[in-house]
This record gives structure tokens, sequence and C-alpha cells, in this order.
């Protein structure tokens, strides 16, 4: 058995880093804002569903004693290019989505929100990177100090705040861009498509000339 403290300790730990986590810009965040810009509240926590759907059964696997894959040298490179290539996708369709907004084009089946939230942490360098850096040590603590039990209940802890910071994200965005007006909101959707393809372009940049 493990004592009620070190789950305690673990739990808020992971809370605090999980919501710490949601509030620092990076590409998932940029996803959840496009999509919430694109469709309201709905399609943003669609996104926010997978995002943290794949980020707690990565988070669980650490707990239960499945190593992190470790992203470093010619593995980091690649998946630097392939998520900076799908984040260039989205940035492409997103502005496709701007002009449907407008009335200017028909609309077209694309990717559902949730795979899209899904495929921004499974191909988000910096979430691996996140997994081995930070996730990792945390998990491990806990697993020390109260066995697997422990170490479950710090993963989902820390995938329920970033899951919480998310969702306030989308909610704030969806309802705020509906209230703006269908200019307004197809003005933010462009603005979003330039911050994702920037980031996409960084992202293969770095895997280029790492």
């Amino acid at each position: 058995m493990f004592e009620s403290g070190e789950t305690t300790t673990g739990l808020i730990a992971g809370l605090g880093i999980g919501v710490a986590l949601a509030g620092a810009p990076g590409p998932v965040q940029a996803v959840i804002l496009a999509e919430s810009a694109r469709g309201g509240v709905r399609r943003g926590l669609g996104a926010v569903a997978g995002a943290s759907l794949s980020f707690g059964s990565l988070l669980v696997g650490l707990a239960l004693g499945l190593s992190a894959l470790a992203v470093t040298g010619p593995a980091l490179r690649l998946l630097q290019v392939i998520g900076g290539a799908f984040l260039v996708w989205l940035a492409i369709d997103g502005l496709r989505s701007a002009k449907n907004a407008e009335g200017v084009e028909p609309r077209r089946r694309s990717l559902p929100p949730a795979a899209r939230g899904s495929l921004a942490v499974l191909l988000n360098p910096g979430a691996w990177l996140f997994l081995g850096a930070v996730a990792s040590p945390l998990i491990g603590a806990s697993a020390q100090a109260g066995g697997t039990p422990a170490a479950v209940v710090a993963a989902l802890a820390l995938m329920a705040g970033a899951a919480a910071g998310d969702a306030v994200l989308a909610l704030v965005a969806g309802l705020g861009l509906r209230r703006a007006g269908r200019r307004t909101g197809a003005l933010v959707q462009r603005t979003l498509a330039v911050v994702l393809a920037a980031l996409g372009a960084w992202l293969i940049l770095m895997g280029v000339l790492g």
C-alpha cells in the first residue's frame, strides 16, 4: 500500500505542472486556438479531448513502467520535420477555412478536431522532450515513494491539469469569437494560420539544419 501523503504530493505536483504546461504557448495550444476559431467551443474542446487522450496515454504508460521514447539525434530531427509539415498543413487548411467562413468557397471535409489535437501532441518534439525531462522524473519519484498506484495518480493529475488549462483556452477563444462576428473570426483564423505556419517552418528548419 502507499501512503496518502505521498499520493497527495504527486497529485498536487502533477496538477500544478499540468496547468503550467497548458499555459505555456506552443504548437498544441496554437492548434486548440485555431480549432476554436474555426468552429467555436465544441470544435476547440474536441481538439482538447484528442490532445488529452494522447498525452494521458503516454503519461500512464510511463507510470506503468514503459520507457519513454528517447527523442535525440536523427529521431528528433525527423520528428521536427514531420511535426513541422503537419503544422504547415494545418495552416493551409486554416486559410481555406477562413475563406469558407466568409462564404468564398464551399465547405470541405477535413480531419476531425480530436485527431488534430492528438497529432499535435504525437508529432510535437516538445511533448516528447517534456515526457523525458519533466514527466518521467516526477512519475518516477512518485513510483519510488508510493509504488505504481502513486505513479498513476501523478500521471493522471498531470494530464488533468493540462486538460483543464487547455479547456479554459478553448472556452475563452470559442465564446469570444462567437461574439466577435464572422469577419473578425475569419481574421483571427488567418492570424492563427500564420502562427501555425511559422511554428511549422521553424520546426522543419531545426530538423533540417539540426
